[in-house]
């Protein structure tokens, strides 16, 4: 592990002040050593945290990165990201270090509680410029993450640190500007030294357990399910097929997940009378795996435990500075391996609101769409693994074959298999509130607040790229290259980029800057569908608005959406 970044010049306050420490037991003023102060300060070094740490320190915003624990966790939790997910690493620069470490591109088998295979989910199409489903290991993502901070400058990282409290009050020195600036005070624990922290914005990214969510006092909506689950990680595999088999069987339901580096997850549903220290012990757990697969009965044990999973939302995402992201924000039953991808979202919403705002960019009003847009769809994510659950874990022969014989039959119709097998039951990356026009016309493919595809681009050279990797980092406008020249809105500093259509070509030599051609067609049906000439996306590639030829009210409705948000 490389050690964490040196500190800058600018983090560390010469004044030693008092600060009074309100949310926890003891109400003493303290003699404290010096102050750290930075825009933002990141609890949890988990995805969450380390992805929106990346994607600030990337803006330059000057961000602290606070972990409870001493080193980030070295052990598998989730195995499963999605194309959501590995392109907000590339947003972070951080996809390439990590493409190495992951099996793109599996599905999911479903077996009968006759063995037998009755469905498939093998997604083969690429609408954001990555494969639907990747094998990954946890602890290899979070690593590289945690290394790479290492060439931010203006990143300090806390290991070792616990969250005691924090107050948005006063400074008892009267003299002491500090709160101007950073108006959030922070006490925390570094090992037996209690120390402070000042900050513009805190994010609990902090887990289930977070200490920063108990603090502002929000309370998580739904449930935790008594159904528990065995996984066991093992190494060795020698069997080479790729995809996960989910056995449906309610004589045991199981699921097999092969990863990267012949690594193997089993998983165990397990029934109210079995103790949970019984079935860890290895023979009982390895006679299951023997059952599915005799070959993986011997494999070498990496991790063994026993969880109940579950379904719950915190109510608030944000009391005034502070938010909850990942885990900390909501909980997602494990069947659709959405968690951590749920709080790689919280990350990519988040990040460019609070560049933004730290910046001066844009009013403290934005972050109130955090909420408004991410709650919904996470929602969603989980009602859609509850679903996928009653499937995978049927309580009885009866209700087995029922289930599975509709599902088998479903599929004979060939629009519903193609529904499973790409994975279309997904609840789209959309919002029904936020920032973004609401009131386009139109039937676009792709919605204002919708995720865009991310479609092949070719340069003037011949070079094929990614859409994102010429949008930049800020807001930015696809046009039509022979579109009429629009007076775009200044506060959003956009990038114009010019596209020609698929079945046209290059010109001139001056064509060689922002200048691409829709290699398959696909904006052009997106904008076609939307009657749009262009569209502007969001930093974090939601389409913000569309524009429309002849119509300057769709620039006058943009106007007034960015009224109370960027000035």
């Amino acid at each position: 592990m490389l050690p964490a970044p040196a500190p800058a010049d600018w983090v560390f306050e010469s004044q030693r002040i008092f600060i009074s420490v309100m949310s926890i037991e003891r109400q003493e003023k303290v003699d404290l050593p010096p102050v750290l102060c930075v825009d933002v300060l990141v609890v949890g070094a988990g995805p969450t945290g380390l992805l929106l740490t990346h994607l600030l320190a990337k803006q330059g915003v000057r961000a602290c990165l606070m972990e409870q624990l001493p080193q980030v966790v070295g052990e598998a939790r989730a195995v499963s990201i999605d194309d959501e997910s590995l392109r907000s690493m590339a947003d972070a620069l951080q996809l390439e270090a990590l493409a190495p470490l992951i099996t793109h591109a599996y599905g999911v088998h479903y077996y009968s509680w006759l063995q037998t295979l009755f469905a498939k989910v093998e997604p083969r199409v690429q609408d954001y410029g990555h494969p639907k489903r990747n094998a990954f290991r946890q602890q290899q993502l979070v690593q590289t993450l945690f290394d790479a901070l290492s060439a931010y400058p203006h990143v300090q990282v806390l290991m070792s640190s616990r969250v005691l409290g924090f107050t948005h009050e006063q400074l008892l020195d009267p003299s002491s500007q500090d709160l101007d600036v950073h108006p959030v005070a922070v006490s925390f624990e570094q090992g037996e030294q209690v120390r402070q922290l000042l900050c513009k914005w805190l994010v609990g990214a902090d887990g289930a357990r977070s200490t920063i969510r108990e603090l502002i006092g929000t309370r998580f909506d739904g449930q935790t399910h008594a159904q528990r689950w065995l996984i066991a990680d093992l190494v060795g595999r020698k069997d080479a097929f790729r995809h996960t088999r989910t056995y449906c069987d309610p004589k045991r339901p199981a699921i097999r997940l092969p990863g990267p580096q012949s690594t193997l997850r089993y998983e165990f549903m397990l029934f109210d009378h079995e103790k949970s220290e019984e079935v860890l012990q290895e023979q009982v757990y390895r006679s299951w795996i023997k059952e599915r697969n005799e070959a993986d009965a011997n494999l070498a044990l990496m991790r063994k435990v026993v969880y109940s999973f579950h379904a719950r939302v915190a109510q608030e995402w944000q009391k005034g500075r502070v938010f909850l992201a990942g885990d900390a924000a909501h909980l997602t039953p494990p069947f659709a391996g959405q968690g951590m991808n749920s709080g790689v979202r919280d990350a990519s919403n988040l990040a460019w609101k609070l560049a933004d705002v730290v910046k001066g960019r844009a009013s403290t009003a934005l972050l109130g769409t955090y909420q408004l847009e991410r709650k919904p769809h996470a929602w969603a994510l989980i009602q859609m693994a509850l679903k996928i659950g009653v499937v995978m874990q049927p309580r009885s022969m009866l209700g087995a074959i029922v289930v599975q014989t509709l599902l088998k039959m479903a599929c004979w119709v060939p629009r519903v298999k193609d529904y499973f097998l790409n994975l279309k039951f997904k609840p789209k990356p959309r919002f029904f509130e936020g920032f973004f026009d609401l009131e386009s016309k139109g039937r676009a493919l792709i919605a204002p607040g919708q995720l865009m595809v991310q479609p092949p681009l070719e340069s003037a050279r011949s070079d094929i790229v990614k859409m994102d990797s010429v949008l930049g980092s800020g807001f930015a406008v696809l046009t039509w290259w022979d579109a009429k020249e629009v007076d775009w809105p200044q506060a959003l500093d956009l990038k114009v980029i010019k596209i020609l259509r698929q079945d046209e070509d290059f010109l001139h030599p001056s064509e060689q800057g922002d200048w691409y051609r829709d290699v398959d067609g696909h904006l052009q049906r997106v904008l076609d569908s939307a009657q749009a000439c262009a569209v502007i996306l969001r930093p974090d590639h939601y389409v913000l608005s569309y524009v429309y030829p002849d119509d300057d009210r769709s620039l006058s409705r943009l106007q007034a959406i960015l009224f109370g948000y960027y000035t």
